[in-house]
């Protein structure tokens, strides 16, 4: 026998009133997480909007026929861009060549340059500084290629790599891998690595005021060529590497006829310590087959060089 209450059964009642209940609760649920992550990302702006002190009005400039049109952000309006905030810490490798790490925090180049319009074919970015230093890429190696922070490239191990992306900072630090650390400077591109020994160091971009984009093809980076010339050498003799811009590309060459990587032995480790950049010892028949890579331009062709050892 069911207690009766306005026609209905008790437990259909009370059933009624738990279904309405939970589905008060889930509601609460979902406004307090959203209050929550809202309060968060205002706490995250204010909270370093208030460190902006010198960089909050700095203005870039954006330039090109790469653009939609010519246009200029400061900082604040870069950080009010969707999916733009980004900070991590950065495996650095410079041309000396010396180990670092950065802690850095600023807004994503891909943000940036898509508020700025940039079209489907555009193909090089230059990133100008306040005090004339610039650096060139091509669009896929700003915008497209897969970089990394390697947190163990002191060693060469490029186990635990975690995905990063190319920012202009306006707080970071050398030589720490704590972002509690960061303190505000000038706005600077930072670039990681692509592979545990890429050295990017060389194209960071201090005090960013301009950044250029344009539909013009940069061209291939030429050749490598060799001293001697290939052919017949005396065995124990040694190969030396050249390249007319030996201070703006990497070399990489094998000696077992596969084709050159950026994972394969790198001749010229160094662009100030000359003696790192070993000759190659020819003590049998060898094929030289180098890769030139470089940022701004594309990578070169393969060039052979065919060594036989004298009788």
């Amino acid at each position: 026998m069911f207690t009766q209450m306005e026609g209905k059964p008790m437990n259909s009642i009370t059933r009624a009133y738990k279904k309405y209940i939970i589905l008060a609760l889930v509601y609460l649920a979902c406004v307090l997480f959203y209050t929550g992550c809202s309060n968060r990302d205002q706490a995250w702006v204010e909270n370093n909007n208030s460190q902006l002190s010198g960089n909050k009005t700095v203005t870039v400039v954006f330039t090109g026929n790469g653009l939609t049109k010519e246009s200029r952000m400061t900082l604040q309006e870069m950080l009010a861009l969707p999916d733009a905030r980004f900070e991590h810490v950065y495996s650095i490798i410079n041309n000396w060549p010396a180990k670092k790490k950065y802690a850095a925090r600023g807004v994503t180049l891909a943000a940036v340059l898509k508020a700025a319009g940039v079209k489907d074919e555009a193909k090089s970015i230059t990133v100008k500084g306040e005090d004339g230093y610039e650096y060139s890429f091509t669009r896929e190696q700003l915008l497209e290629t897969k970089r990394y922070y390697f947190p163990g490239f002191i060693e060469r191990d490029s186990s635990g790599a975690e995905p990063v992306k190319p920012i202009i900072a306006y707080q970071y630090i050398e030589n720490s891998d704590k972002l509690s650390e960061v303190r505000e400077d000038s706005l600077c591109l930072i670039i990681p690595q692509a592979n545990v020994n890429e050295q990017t160091n060389h194209t960071f971009v201090k005090g960013v005021k301009e950044i250029v984009v344009t539909a013009d093809d940069p061209g291939k980076w030429t050749e490598a060529t060799v001293f001697p010339p290939a052919g017949k050498i005396a065995g124990g003799d040694t190969a030396k590497l050249q390249h007319q811009e030996i201070g703006m590309v990497k070399m990489y060459y094998t000696l077992d006829g596969s084709i050159p990587t950026e994972e394969s032995t790198l001749y010229n480790p160094s662009t100030y310590q000359p003696e790192l950049n070993k000759p190659i010892v020819i003590d049998k028949d060898t094929t030289i087959k180098v890769l030139v890579k470089g940022f701004g331009k594309y990578d070169s062709d393969i060039a052979e060089f065919h060594y036989q050892v004298k009788s």
